[in-house]
């Protein structure tokens, strides 16, 4: 079978795999620039992100500083590496189509140690692993711990107060001295110094240390050293003001403080490093021996089989980017009167929801039931049915009492539940408010199913969009009454809110 390794030679191996990974590079950047632009946005916007500048150019130098180790193995395909990329393509496609950026981010940046894993095998893996794992830096990930970092620097705080005898006392994330009050704040939790000293640590390690479990013992003491040096500098900043009578630590003294205990820290961490380390990585960047499987594996097949994933990404972003050309979703009106978003947005009661395709309310008399609607015909970035900013009430106004479960009974249908929340005004007015999403021929109360069977129709080429419904009494007292009051309402009303049938797609066209 002819094959386009017998137009190169020998000799010249190296160059046309080198030549071939900037190929995938370049066409890696080309079909991921929505994702890689997103990822650096973040990167440049939050502080906390900004060393990810700097991850794939020192990936790729540690990468080019092992070329003769890597020239000396025989690369093999990796069926383990093969089905990673299969499940981040997976992955990739449930980002693009539910519009879920942390998704992307992680499947495009995973995408190349398991490419490489796929392409090359555990044999050159073991001798690039760091660098591989490196990449996964890049991932703008970790300020999703802000709340439990917030709570350890509180709780270490408190602890050293106490051992100091000054009295102090806790409340939440808020800590009272005799002469002030502080809150752990986000930008008091120490992740972004935890994330800084993280990547630092593992580098430091990667390069001074030779003997794995000294690897091992020094990236616990670089993850466990910013957590309570952050307790720590809490304390300082809480004692300095104690003792100042709230003269200093504050406003501009604390970031200051903050900057030059960061300083102190790595400084800590580069000393610990220095004292214990033993030895200097030795970089085998001299080629003195290729294997034939390098030569033999440059082929077409090799070709394909590494750019294959690149194209199914860029698949999946043209059909996600191109489904407003397909059907959009309607759900009938019945009794509901269509009001714009101006008019639904009057109602303290109605769910806030932005950029539907339509609103829709009424009012029952007879069982004092308020009805809402509002309808997505695509699921389009930016105007998404399940979304952070989307709520089934308006926090401004009103706050959760409690929420119980209502079983709809559909017949020959497949019952379900809805949630019913329990909420209490700003001026003591109390209201139960049933909701469920609707698509076709799904309902569920549960937003990460919905999101999640959003996307599927999107990648399957079925409707994408989808509604919300609410139904809302309002009590006061007692809700026994009024409970017993929704459920006759949604019974009798069944087959106008709960028939999914109806839930049909029209064409775009029309």
């Amino acid at each position: 079978m002819y094959s386009i390794k017998n137009k190169i030679q020998p000799s010249n191996v190296v160059k046309y795999w080198l030549l071939g990974a900037i190929a995938w590079f370049v066409f890696w950047v080309a079909i991921t620039q929505a994702g890689l632009l997103s990822a650096m946005s973040v990167w440049y916007i939050n502080d906390t992100y900004n060393h990810c500048f700097f991850i794939l150019p020192g990936a790729l130098y540690m990468f080019w500083q092992q070329r003769g180790a890597l020239c000396a193995q025989a690369p093999q395909f990796s069926i383990v590496g093969g089905l990673g990329v299969l499940s981040l393509l997976m992955m990739y496609a449930l980002g693009q189509a539910a519009y879920i950026d942390i998704f992307q981010h992680i499947a495009i940046f995973a995408m190349i140690p398991a490419v490489v894993l796929m392409m090359f095998g555990w044999r050159i893996v073991r001798k690039i692993v760091f660098p591989l794992a490196f990449v996964l830096f890049s991932i703008p990930v970790g300020e999703e711990l802000i709340p439990i970092f917030q709570d350890i620097t509180a709780a270490i705080s408190m602890y050293i107060l106490n051992l100091a005898n000054i009295p102090a006392y806790r409340e939440g994330l808020y800590i009272s001295v005799p002469n002030g009050h502080f809150v752990v704040a986000e930008a008091c939790s120490g992740v972004r110094f935890f994330i800084a000293c993280v990547v630092l640590g593992s580098v430091y390690a990667y390069l001074n240390f030779i003997s794995r479990w000294r690897i091992a013992l020094f990236a616990v003491f670089s993850v466990v050293l910013p957590i309570i040096a952050n307790g720590i500098r809490a304390f300082g900043i809480i004692y300095v003001g104690h003792t100042s009578d709230m003269q200093h630590a504050v406003d501009a003294d604390h970031l200051v403080y903050g900057w030059v205990f960061f300083l102190i820290v790595v400084l800590i961490l580069v000393g610990v490093g220095q004292l214990f380390s033993d030895g200097h990585r030795v970089w085998k960047n001299t080629i003195t021996t290729i294997s034939a499987s390098w030569y033999e594996r440059w082929n077409r097949r090799s070709l394909a089989a590494a750019f294959a994933p690149l194209v199914a990404m860029g698949i999946i972003a043209y059909v996600v980017e191109n489904q407003s050309q397909g059907d959009r979703f309607e759900l009938p009106a019945a009794t509901l009167a269509n009001v714009s978003a101006g008019e639904a947005g009057m109602y303290d009661w109605a769910p806030r929801f932005n950029y539907a395709d339509s609103y829709r309310v009424s009012y029952d008399s007879s069982a004092g039931a308020k009805v809402y609607q509002a309808v997505y015909e695509l699921n389009i970035k930016g105007r998404e049915l399940v979304s952070w900013e989307n709520r089934i009430y308006d926090p401004k106004l009103w706050s959760l009492q409690g929420q119980y479960n209502q079983r709809i009974e559909q017949g020959f249908k497949q019952d379900f539940n809805i949630t019913v929340l329990d909420l209490t005004s700003v001026n003591g007015r109390e209201r139960l408010v049933a909701y469920w999403y609707v698509l076709p021929n799904k309902m569920s109360s549960n937003g990460n199913f919905i999101k999640l069977q959003q996307a599927v129709n999107t990648l399957l080429l079925k409707p994408s969009g989808g509604a919300i419904v609410a139904v809302s009494v309002e009590y006061r007292g007692e809700n026994t009454k009024a409970r017993e009051q929704l459920a006759v309402f949604l019974e009798r009303q069944e087959n106008h809110l709960f028939e999914t049938q109806t839930a049909s797609s029209v064409s775009a066209s029309n």
